[in-house]
């Protein structure tokens, strides 16, 4: 075979290259967010007496269902398909409202804990974070801006997740407004890095 039939077999092989999965990505790295901090945070005491809990249930909900509604889209969207992200907003304004009826009943909004909490998240967000966009290098991005904020978001809710089994902070108005900054400056990041790491 010479090197001109072999450019036109080439040329004439339609198949798909293959994408690495993001699920196992986001897994692999939600793990190690997890080993970090029990390594360098550690769970907060009880935290096994307090997992039946609805406060700390919803520490960890609300923030997976930000992550699963951001990161869905980048989960099971084909390449060209533009990410939709107004469940997120829609979960976002919710939530809002209710920081601002739990504001009204009292609850401390600053406390020792609160810088922790504000760097804390993006920087356990950061394995999950590195492990999306190194899975959307290999895909063509027709959005970068929105897929990184997507991205952002989706590690930042995770992050939050999982700084929540240490966060002894149980006051809603707490968790919800510095949680939910945490998240939001993942976010930003994304955005920012979207168009350097994943445009054409």
């Amino acid at each position: 075979m010479d090197t001109e039939e072999l450019i036109s077999l080439l040329a004439a092989d339609r198949t798909p290259p293959r994408r690495p999965r993001l699920g196992p990505r986001v897994l692999g790295a939600a793990a190690l967010s997890i080993l970090l901090l029990l390594a360098l945070w550690g769970l907060r005491p009880g935290w096994s007496d307090l997992s039946d809990q609805p406060v700390m249930l919803g520490k960890v909900v609300w923030p997976l269902a930000i992550a699963a509604l951001a990161a869905l889209p980048l989960l099971r969207a084909p390449q060209d398909a533009r990410l939709p992200l107004w469940p997120v907003a829609i979960l976002a304004a919710a939530l809002s409202g209710l920081w601002i009826y739990t504001r009204l009943s009292g609850g401390e909004i600053i406390t020792h804990t609160t810088l922790r909490c504000l760097l804390s998240v993006p920087a356990l967000a950061l394995p999950v974070g590195a492990a999306l966009f190194s899975g959307l290098l290999h895909r063509v991005v027709p959005s970068p801006a929105r897929a990184g904020l997507a991205a952002g978001l989706a590690a930042g809710g995770i992050g939050a997740a999982i700084y929540a089994l240490h966060c002894d902070e149980d006051a809603a108005s707490f968790f919800l407004l510095w949680y939910g900054l945490g998240i939001a400056l993942c976010g930003l990041a994304g955005r920012i890095a979207g168009p350097r790491l994943l445009g054409v």
